[in-house]
């Protein structure tokens, strides 16, 4: 087992298979950075069906809005993408021009946890506080049986997944209850933790560069 406690009450920016990948709860305000810094004109899209469809255009002091009825978006000094009120729904892939980043929207209290690749990792079901006694383990609402790779005890209703790959990172529910798994590549190191800032939303002339950005 490789897990590392600390990721189970953090919440951050990793990258793992290369991918920039923010992760963010669910119901806060964060912010997508551009995965090197960009001169000239950037636009945002996001990855819907398998195509790109634009969101927000930033050039120079000009601000444009695309397929944003809902005016969800915006952006910082240093062409982040802002985005207002996250749901579920908002996990994806998004662009910075070409540049892909990755979002994962995660329930408020979900447990994160953290694996190196080709390890075993033991996922917790955590407590359901609303009397609910359902222990059954699932994934992009497929529930999860007993098979290579998996295993959910009988006795305490741990879910073990050995031998973990990249494509193993994601959402598990256990009831109503989530866990995160992130898994990263074995060659690289654990991700240094991150401090959260609380911040607000981008005004027209915001000028102050920020590194990372979350507000709750």
């Amino acid at each position: 087992m490789n897990i590392w406690s600390l990721l189970a009450f953090m919440l951050g920016c990793n990258a793992f298979s290369g991918l920039r990948h923010e992760v963010v709860e669910e119901r806060t305000s964060g912010s997508l950075p551009c995965p090197h810094s960009v001169e000239g004109t950037v636009t945002w899209s996001r990855e819907r069906n398998g195509n790109k469809v634009a969101l927000f255009t930033i050039d120079g002091e000009r601000e444009t809005r695309h397929n944003d009825p809902g005016k969800l978006y915006g952006s910082f000094a240093d062409k982040s993408l802002y985005i207002r009120t996250l749901t579920l729904s908002d996990s994806g892939r998004y662009f910075c021009n070409d540049e892909a980043v990755e979002l994962t929207v995660i329930p408020p209290g979900t447990i994160r946890f953290g694996a190196t690749e080709r390890t075993s990792v033991t996922l917790d079901c955590p407590h359901d506080d609303g009397g609910s006694h359902d222990q059954t383990w699932s994934r992009d609402t497929v529930e999860i049986h007993r098979q290579k790779g998996f295993d959910v005890s009988p006795v305490d209703r741990t879910l073990t997944l050995t031998d973990v790959e990249l494509r193993d990172s994601g959402l598990y529910y256990c009831g109503r209850k989530a866990v995160f798994l992130q898994v990263i590549e074995a060659t690289k190191a654990p991700p240094t933790p991150t401090t959260l800032t609380s911040t607000s939303a981008p005004s027209e002339a915001c000028t102050t560069k920020l590194d990372f950005r979350l507000a709750g």
